[in-house]
């Protein structure tokens, strides 16, 4: 009983944790007055202009051994690809995981080491960190990195030049194609229906298999892709995704 209670206790708190950090996101993503200009530039991504009927799949925070393996069991059964954004933390713990991503056509990216809170570090901290998880995904996958996923969604001039010079493209996502799977209680068939009312071709998906409630994300590949599949579309890697622009 107290293991149980002990275990809730620390599900909650990391839940809370990532709350905090996605909300501060959000509040960058829509306020940053750079935003629309690092898109012109391509220097950062939130959805890709093309008529062509596709869409990808993102995934942030894992690699975690239960939920992350549950989703690439859908993305295998569903015959899809995405693009997972690894914490350089949890990609040590859990390098069979890297590599059965690559090993299975999915594309990784950087989402930081550890998740640390960008905003109490200095650019400097805030680059060693990213450089960090870049040789360690590499290693991994044997896949050059050339995405970046934020911590928190987190912005700053000084960062994206930084960015900018290593080759790195800042990877966010479609404002409206965020489910908030995370979020503890959110069901499959909710997660899958926001995707689905919003959807549009070129658009970026955000989800999240190493967050708490990442088994629903999981259950909703299995209604959400075969229903994409009946509309005409496909879900491909953000690479070939962005590679499809103006087509």
């Amino acid at each position: 009983m107290i293991i149980s209670v002990k275990k809730n206790h620390l599900i909650q708190v990391m839940s809370a944790i990532l709350f905090v950090s996605l909300s501060i996101g959000y509040l960058q993503f829509a306020a940053h007055p750079m935003l629309e200009k690092w898109e012109q530039e391509k220097i950062l991504v939130r959805r890709v202009n093309t008529s062509l009927p596709l869409v990808a799949l993102t995934f942030d925070d894992g690699p975690v051994a239960e939920t992350t393996t549950a989703v690439l069991d859908a993305l295998q059964r569903n015959q899809a690809h995405g693009t997972f954004f690894l914490l350089g933390q949890r990609a040590e713990n859990h390098p069979e995981l890297v590599k059965r991503m690559t090993r299975e056509g999915h594309e990784v990216g950087n989402h930081s080491y550890s998740h640390a809170n960008y905003n109490k570090m200095k650019t400097a901290e805030q680059m060693e960190d990213v450089f960090r998880t870049n040789q360690i995904i590499e290693r991994l996958s044997g896949q050059p990195i050339r995405l970046f996923r934020p911590p928190g969604g987190y912005l700053s001039v000084a960062m994206v030049e930084k960015c900018r010079a290593a080759d790195l493209t800042i990877a966010y996502w479609t404002y409206k194609q965020d489910p908030k799977d995370w979020r503890n209680g959110t069901r499959a068939a909710s997660i899958a229906r926001s995707i689905l009312d919003h959807l549009e071709p070129g658009q970026i998906i955000i989800l999240h298999d190493g967050a708490p409630n990442a088994n629903e994300t999981a259950k909703a590949l299995d209604i959400l892709i075969p229903e994409l599949n009946k509309r005409g579309y496909s879900c491909v890697t953000l690479s070939d995704l962005m590679a499809m622009e103006n087509k």
